[in-house]
């Protein structure tokens, strides 16, 4: 049973990883948005997104293991998080200015430079104890959700519960794995829905 869970924990925080949040939220964004987009520009800028959002950052991890600024791509050590922490909000930064300089929804580009904002905030904060990544991503994909609901009128209430489940389950999981204290967790939430819901709420 202790073998399972841990099974579901990892499988949690891997599917809910914030590093997918912000191409998440471009794709509710298109699809909240009373405009009809081709194909092509979708791909484009979701590509754009990930790349910025996700690749960038991942290969700046791995650059630092490799070079042995950093034990594990987990960042499981707080003093480990800076430099990655730094280099995802540069990558973030410089994908919100391509995004801005293109045309894309702004709400897409401020969600990204919000993405940028809370990884700022949270490298900070390192000092002191270091904020779950995890539930600061899926809390401001549930704060978008809130907004784009708000802005548009679409989506659907009880898409609401089921995002409420989903951020029980992603919080149980990393407590489960030990990753991450009740306060971490909470102040995480908090740095990603607050300033998203501050943002792009009507």
């Amino acid at each position: 049973m202790e073998r399972l869970k841990y099974y579901i924990a990892q499988f949690l925080s891997y599917t809910l990883h914030p590093g997918i949040m912000p191409t998440v939220g471009a794709v509710l964004v298109l699809g909240f948005l009373p405009v009809t987009f081709e194909w092509n520009f979708v791909i484009q800028v979701l590509s754009t997104v990930f790349l910025g959002t996700y690749i960038g950052p991942f290969l700046g991890i791995v650059i630092l293991k490799i070079t042995g600024v950093i034990s594990s791509v987990h960042l499981k050590e707080r003093e480990e998080r800076v430099y990655p922490y730094i280099i995802g909000a540069a990558s973030m930064i410089a994908t919100g200015n391509q995004l801005e300089r293109s045309g894309i929804p702004i709400e897409i580009t401020w969600s990204v430079y919000l993405s940028a904002l809370v990884v700022i905030i949270s490298t900070i904060l390192l000092p002191f104890f270091k904020s779950s990544a995890h539930a600061a991503g899926v809390f401001a994909l549930f704060a978008l959700y809130i907004c784009l609901h708000q802005r548009y009128g679409g989506g659907e209430i009880q898409h609401l519960f089921i995002g409420a489940i989903v951020l029980g389950a992603l919080s149980w999981a990393r407590l489960e794995l030990k990753r991450h204290t009740l306060q971490e967790l909470l102040s995480g939430a908090l740095l990603g829905f607050v300033p998203m819901f501050l943002l792009l709420s009507k």
